[in-house]
């Protein structure tokens, strides 16, 4: 999650924002296009194993709200330099 983070901290810095920033509920992801329309997602896995992932899949959460929930990097990549757990 840091990498990801500090990563969008680095591209923002130079005028390259995401167009969505997402909580998938497995991964993680801020969703990037360039001018010509070029799309690039970046993301992260927030299960240590493809099994508690795919257990996440099956779950009332996941279908519940299947595409996840929209998250403000900014405040994560604060909380993360504030020294706050990843897994958080």
């Amino acid at each position: 999650v840091r990498d990801l983070l500090e990563t969008y901290g680095r591209l923002k810095e130079i005028g390259i924002k995401p167009y969505w920033c997402i909580h998938h509920g497995m991964t993680i992801a801020l969703y990037y296009a360039d001018p010509d329309g070029n799309q690039m997602e970046f993301q992260v896995d927030c299960f240590p194993t493809s099994d508690e992932a795919a257990a996440f899949m099956y779950s009332s959460y996941f279908s519940a709200n299947p595409l996840g929930v929209e998250f403000d990097p900014d405040a994560w990549l604060e909380r993360i330099r504030a020294g706050a757990p990843e897994s958080e």
